[in-house]
């Protein structure tokens, strides 16, 4: 079935091609158990990042200010001995193609209050959300 959004897609066998060519070149620096296989990142959560930034205009339609959302690779300070320690911070990418650090408005989502940022930590590094029937769960 041809998928009915039009963004890039590759082949299975070009996937795991990658996923292989990223843990062999990992494997060289770093324990095997240590390499991540993949990163969970809930819908929900997404969403809500998304729909925080829906704008309603006056004629009644709606417009969204961000062009998408990043992933940063992080290692929480208490999980540096863990097998599955790699995840992810998201952050609100506005429309110029920035992060949108920080919650307060008007400057241009830089700010310095810590406890007001943009910076979400949701995701759940696989092997504990992982599904080891993909072919992309490569050995």
């Amino acid at each position: 079935m041809k998928s009915k959004i039009n963004v890039p897609t590759i082949s299975v066998n070009d996937a795991v091609d990658r996923v292989t060519r990223f843990r062999d070149q990992l494997a060289k620096q770093v324990p095997e158990t240590n390499i991540p296989r993949a990163v969970f990142i809930p819908i929900s959560d997404l969403l809500a990042i998304i729909n925080s930034y829906d704008i309603l205009r006056a004629d009644g339609t709606t417009i969204n200010e961000l062009q998408g959302v990043r992933a940063y690779f992080a290692v929480k300070e208490d999980d540096m001995n863990l097998d599955d320690d790699i995840t992810a911070v998201i952050v609100p990418v506005d429309k110029d193609g920035a992060d949108i650090i920080y919650k307060t408005p008007g400057n241009g989502g830089l700010g310095d209050d810590d406890d007001d940022t943009e910076i979400y930590d949701f995701t759940q590094p696989c092997p504990d959300k992982c599904d080891p029937k993909s072919p992309l769960f490569v050995p």
